[in-house]
């Protein structure tokens, strides 16, 4: 793997509350044996962005793509979107707006987040429905109980400030507690100017979004219950990488938990939750559009609902999960009443699973964790409309998709087992075999006229469903080592993904009227998409490690690479992230830190050209952050993103959508962020 000498040595960063005195490894457990906790957890780093976008990103093996201030997609391994399970607080959120403009991330502020993980590698089956991708798990910052039946107050507020893009960010966490009941309420506002690059502005890519959220629990005698109610209001955020900006996506969020413990050792867990969420968007409210006839507004809404219950016995664990989602999405023209496009009506996507799982020595020196899931995923369509009077081939293209069979039943069995040997107290391997699938996502099968409505793929391109697509099916290896001492650890991981029927736009593969249909809606813009099923593979490496160098300086980072391929063809797979490595040289002291990071991103060439990718070119940004403890409960944190300004694409951005930018051409790659200097100060209470 050539490549890998372009960049310097990778290290992973580490936790802010590390003291000069004491080497604390991030996310792992040293007690004697070698061993990475699961999930692998990212502590909180300084940042100055709103998105927790930020932090996943440092994770081994992810990446984002990003499509604005709130619209980051999860990439996992080369796998994005509806492919990576990601959980917020537990719960699998779904997205309002068919473009991913409220993604799962969305849902959760950097200010009020407690962590950020990843489960490595092959995701064991509890973790989630189709979990094909992998899964990634973000908490937010929920308050200890008490330890006496005296009340007292406690909370958090945070408070920073961005110089790119004046961005401005505030989250209050407080409640009330004992050791038995525990009542809080958290807050937090974000906003934000046009973004900066080297060489001019990003326009539109302001931001604006406030979530207020009120939490009771309660504990006795090995019992735990829990509620949440949270409420997201975002205003005009701009997302030049898609066809059209937020104006607001705003609703609410329900979550119960009830956790019990047995007398006979045994646990269980039960949640539900609800999901209520509103949004409209537009091309024409925070960017130029010229042309009356061409304005649009789309109002889109989710509802879904979801139930799990998990036992625990002994070694084995058994699970019921649930959930079911209705999606709508209507296009209008505020200035022609009789203009509507319905492409997503009463759109279903349920799914009912069932799993178990087991844990235990299998032999000497090897343990095995395995698993086995099924799962129905039922999904369905309601006709399509048309405004009267649209184009005959419009028209027609919503006739064929009402009059076709729109219900499909997909049967999913996911299996994995991972074995895992200790050579010595500091080192031990891993292995790990799965078979994973995945449905199709509801753009995936139900798009039915040529539109850039696609989960947020964000490049330019329009694409079309296909209601007969087959799911996805992944044959996933694993190779693993953790050597850990005391100064040190080192966790690289080999991968290979051998997956049938993946689904990506293939072009040559739409119809005479589908053809037309696109010149018609989008003129000068290449013939569409279709979403197909296709063979492929991704295979990589990623790796953390560390190394105190003395008792006061510490060397940490991650590297990810991955490579994926057409098995079918001789392309390459889309949007796949390059290699990339994160170095930190930190100086520690125990009441101050500094620390001096560099992102460096090789060139990606291996591009997907059926789907009219651009190679990108390689660079590297350097980070300052710092942080000083004023007080036991105060901690001011301060920095420097992209010090040298540096003027770069990011191979997973997206192609400007957004008309009127002098500093930007339609259909150019959007350009990553300049330099931001930022300061926040924390004060517990």
């Amino acid at each position: 793997m050539q490549p890998f000498k372009l960049l310097p040595i990778p290290f992973l960063l580490f936790g802010l509350n590390a003291q000069a005195e004491e080497l604390k490894l991030p996310g792992m457990i040293i007690d004697g044996i070698s061993a990475e906790e699961i999930p692998y957890a990212m502590p909180t780093a300084p940042t100055s962005s709103s998105d927790i976008a930020s932090l996943v990103k440092r994770l081994p093996g992810a990446a984002i793509n990003s499509n604005g201030g709130f619209s980051s997609i999860a990439q996992y391994r080369g796998l994005f979107g509806a492919r990576v399970n990601v959980k917020v607080d537990g719960v699998a959120l779904h997205e309002a707006g068919p473009n991913s403009m409220d993604s799962p991330l969305t849902y959760l502020p950097a200010s009020r987040t407690k962590e950020v993980s990843v489960y490595r590698g092959i995701a064991p089956v509890r973790t989630g429905i189709e979990t094909i991708g992998g899964s990634i798990s973000a908490e937010s910052n929920h308050l200890d109980f008490g330890i006496s039946n005296e009340a007292e107050v406690k909370g958090s507020a945070t408070a920073s400030y961005g110089s790119n893009g004046h961005t401005r960010n505030l989250g209050l966490t407080t409640a009330i507690t004992n050791q038995h009941h525990r009542l809080q309420l958290s807050g937090s506002s974000d906003r934000g100017d046009d973004q900066d690059f080297r060489s001019g502005t990003i326009r539109p890519s302001e931001l604006d979004r406030d979530n207020v959220a009120l939490h009771y629990g309660y504990q006795n005698n090995g019992k735990e219950f829990g509620t949440d109610i949270e409420h997201l209001d975002i205003g005009h955020t701009g997302t030049a990488a898609l066809p059209m900006d937020i104006l607001f996506v705003r609703g609410e969020t329900f979550s119960t938990q009830y956790k019990s413990q047995l007398g006979n050792g045994d646990n269980y867990t039960v949640r539900l939750n609800y999901q209520d969420i509103d949004h409209i968007m537009d091309n024409y409210s925070l960017r130029t559009n010229s042309s009356a006839a061409a304005y649009r507004q789309s109002q889109t809404d989710v509802e879904a609902g979801g139930l799990s219950f998990h036992y625990q016995h002994q070694a084995w664990l058994f699970g019921f999960d649930m959930d079911q989602a209705n999606h709508n999405a209507t296009i209008y023209n505020p200035n022609m009443s009789a203009f509507f496009i319905e492409n997503y009506k009463d759109i279903e996507r349920d799914r009912y699973s069932l799993f178990t799982e087991w844990k235990g020595n299998v032999t000497s020196g090897w343990d095995l964790e395995t698993g086995i899931r099924y799962s129905l995923v039922q999904m369905d369509a309601g006709a399509a409309s048309v405004f009267a009077g649209a184009p005959a081939g419009l028209q027609a293209l919503s006739a064929d998709f009402s009059n076709a069979d729109r219900s499909k039943d997909e049967h999913l069995v996911d299996l994995f087992a991972t074995f895992t040997h200790e050579l010595t107290k500091e080192t031990s391997v891993e292995v790990g075999f799965a078979r994973k699938t995945r449905a199709p996502s509801y753009q995936e099968r139900y798009l039915w006229a040529p539109l850039q409505s696609t989960g947020g793929l964000a490049d330019g391109n329009n694409y079309v469903g296909d209601i007969n697509l087959d799911p996805e099916v992944a044959y996933q290896f694993e190779l693993g080592l953790d050597w850990h001492t005391n100064k040190a650890s080192f966790s690289p991981r080999v991968f290979y993904h051998h997956i049938n029927d993946y689904i990506q736009g293939v072009a040559g593969e739409t119809t005479a009227m589908q053809n037309m249909v696109a010149a018609m809606m989008n003129p000068g813009q290449p013939i569409p998409l279709k979403f197909s099923n296709v063979d492929a593979k991704l295979y990589g490496i990623d790796a953390n490690w560390s190394y105190a160098l003395t008792s006061i300086w510490q060397l940490d980072g991650t590297v990810s690479y991955v490579r994926g391929q057409r098995r079918d063809t001789s392309d390459d797979l889309y949007r796949i992230a390059p290699l990339t490595a994160r170095t930190m040289l930190s100086y520690i002291q125990p009441k101050w830190r500094i620390g001096i990071e560099a992102e460096t991103y090789a060139k990606q060439n291996k591009v997907s050209e059926e789907n009219f990718e651009e190679e990108s070119s390689g660079y590297a940004l350097f980070n300052i952050s710092g942080q000083y403890n004023l007080s036991s409960n105060t901690l001011v944190t301060a920095g420097v993103d992209n010090v040298f300004d540096r003027d770069y694409i990011n191979h997973l951005g997206g192609i400007n959508r957004a008309a009127g930018n002098n500093d930007l051409n339609v259909g150019e790659r959007l350009p990553g962020f300049g330099r931001s200097a930022y300061i926040t100060v924390n004060v517990d209470f």
